[in-house]
């Protein structure tokens, strides 16, 4: 991945020209970076006092549940439907879309002219499992991309009656570049599942993954990594193992396909993992080659919590009117129906083995390295009420999502001159994480906002276990809700974070995220932007995915 490099910070440089900054430095070495790194520190231009803070456990003790989940309004219906007996319909994204009408929303819209009434909510996977899981919203029909999540879904409690088991077909897959598709041919033969794990253990070959909490093709491609590993026990200690070293052959998931894309198109990734119909709609991958892999995505429907009478007939309705001919043929012609000769892979994973598979994920993700984090938190007087009392809220209920293996520090910052250090980095044990929640707790806000200053203080931070923790992966958590306006500039430290190689992941809280996105594409990773009601939620799947 060191190749992307020069390319990288030729785009990060672009775009802080355009965001105001200028003199930005040539790209550094990692020894550079260093340098540079312990200079600022020396010179005094980021500098932070060390205070200690009383450990706070009624947190943890108190196992306190936040509702972690905002309103379904945040996942806008792309169809409403009008009728007097009118349905809800969960449907995944690539069928639906609140943005721009995609092939499910127009059989909604023809279906509503012609008969009774439907109501399409498009929403991701993984939040659809969060919402049914928990009971915060039931609709009365899901229609994901394929049956995994389902599996999930009924083991808990949810009640669950599969009406079709194909609305329409797609597969997910490998897509490979066409230069590496050939070399792989020749190489390994066949595109599978087994071959392309072992090319990546090889390291013959960069395949980009995005999140099985999230993701349906995430999930499934995972699951059948899991099984090539070991095909009578895809749990077992030698599946387990193989998968920690296959992650440290792999990129970090990205957080969206179009996340995952953007970095493939720039050449930094051989392969990636992605469903045909998504394929079909992105002309800058229109020369890369998609070989289908997995369990199918046919987008099966389901009716959910023992759903009867005139609702069920309209369900009903609607999907015939979805198997029509007409209907197929515009399926079709948005980029479905593609692949009908590959049969898939037949599930063999009840609710309860899903879960623990994730949860293999997620213990086993950084490949049996330890992770390093250092939580930056912007405490300048914008950050006053609401906005600093819901960060705190969302760090607090976020930690039982942080392996306990991790090790963990706290930074907080105003204006240069108050930058603390509120928690020097430990292994995240009960300890740590009482005197964590007890500096969280006791910030207030004022003063301006030196974010770049804040920054080097705490990669001077993680610089400093490099002996003590040998082998670790860095990560910079960084809350912010603006731009800095006092010391350091973001042109001033790019070329050092880039030479570096330390991820930073920052979390605009109603934020212009500009700043913060050249920083995460630095590196690789990413930001979000959230709000006082989804940043709970937020925040718990970025912890769940980098921590």
């Amino acid at each position: 991945m060191k190749k992307s490099l020069s390319i990288l910070l030729a785009l990060i440089l672009l775009i802080t020209t355009f965001i105001g900054c200028s003199g930005s430095e040539d790209e550094l070495t990692y020894d550079q970076a260093v340098e540079k790194l312990r200079a600022f520190q020396s010179s005094g231009k980021a500098t932070a006092t060390t205070v200690e803070h009383q450990p706070d456990p009624t947190w943890i003790s108190n196992n306190v549940q936040i509702d972690e989940l905002p309103s379904i309004d945040r996942y806008p219906i792309s169809v409403q439907g009008n009728g007097a007996i009118n349905i809800e319909i969960f449907s995944s994204t690539e069928k639906a879309s609140a943005k721009s009408a995609r092939w499910f929303d127009l059989m909604a819209q023809q279906f509503n002219n012609e008969h009774r009434s439907v109501t399409i909510r498009p929403i991701a996977s993984g939040a659809a499992l969060d919402y049914l899981v928990t009971r915060k919203h039931i609709p009365d029909a899901y229609t994901p991309a394929n049956e995994l999540w389902i599996e999930i879904i009924k083991s808990s409690g949810v009640q669950v009656e599969e009406l079709e088991s194909r609305l329409v077909g797609n597969v997910a897959g490998i897509l490979m570049n066409k230069t590496m598709n050939d070399t792989f041919k020749a190489q390994y033969g066949e595109i599978n599942m087994g071959n392309v794990t072992q090319a990546v253990m090889d390291d013959n070959l960069i395949l980009g993954h995005t999140n099985p909490n999230f993701s349906s093709t995430g999930l499934n491609i995972y699951l059948q990594e899991l099984i090539s590993f070991d095909s009578n026990n895809p749990f077992s200690d030698a599946a387990v193992a193989k998968f920690k070293d296959y992650q440290n052959k792999v990129p970090p998931v990205s957080n969206t396909t179009d996340d995952m894309a953007d970095v493939a198109v720039q050449g930094i990734l051989d392969a990636i993992i992605m469903e045909a119909q998504e394929y079909s709609t992105r002309p800058t991958l229109a020369d890369w080659i998609f070989t289908p892999v997995g369990v199918r995505h046919d987008s099966p429907v389901y009716a959910l919590e023992g759903l009867s009478g005139d609702k069920l007939e309209v369900l009903k309705e609607f999907i015939a009117f979805c198997k029509t001919p007409a209907a197929q043929a515009e399926a079709t012609k948005a980029g479905f129906n593609q692949h009908d000769s590959y049969q898939g892979v037949r599930n063999q994973f009840t609710g309860a083995e899903l879960r623990t598979a994730l949860q293999i994920w997620k213990e086993n993700k950084d490949g049996g390295k330890p992770v390093v984090s250092v939580f930056i938190v912007d405490r300048s007087g914008s950050m006053a009420g609401e906005k600093l009392n819901r960060t705190k809220i969302a760090i607090n209920n976020s930690l039982k999502y942080i392996n306990e293996s991790n090790y963990i520090g706290l930074v907080s910052y105003s204006s240069p001159g108050n930058i603390t250090i509120d928690l020097p980095i430990d292994k995240f044990t009960p300890r740590q994480q009482a005197l964590f929640v007890g500096a969280v707790n006791s910030f207030e806000a004022e003063g301006a906002t030196a974010t770049n200053s804040a920054l080097v203080v705490a990669l001077n931070m993680l610089l400093d276990t490099k002996d003590t923790i040998p082998d670790a992966r860095f990560r910079i958590i960084l809350f912010t809700d603006g731009e800095q306006n006092q010391g350091l500039n973001l042109n001033q430290v790019i070329g050092t974070i880039s030479g570096l190689n330390v991820p930073i992941y920052g979390v605009g809280f109603e934020a212009d995220v500009r700043d913060l996105e050249a920083l995460a594409k630095v590196n690789e990773s990413y930001c979000i932007n959230a709000d006082s009601e989804d940043v709970v939620q937020k925040l718990r799947d970025l912890f769940i995915t980098q921590l």
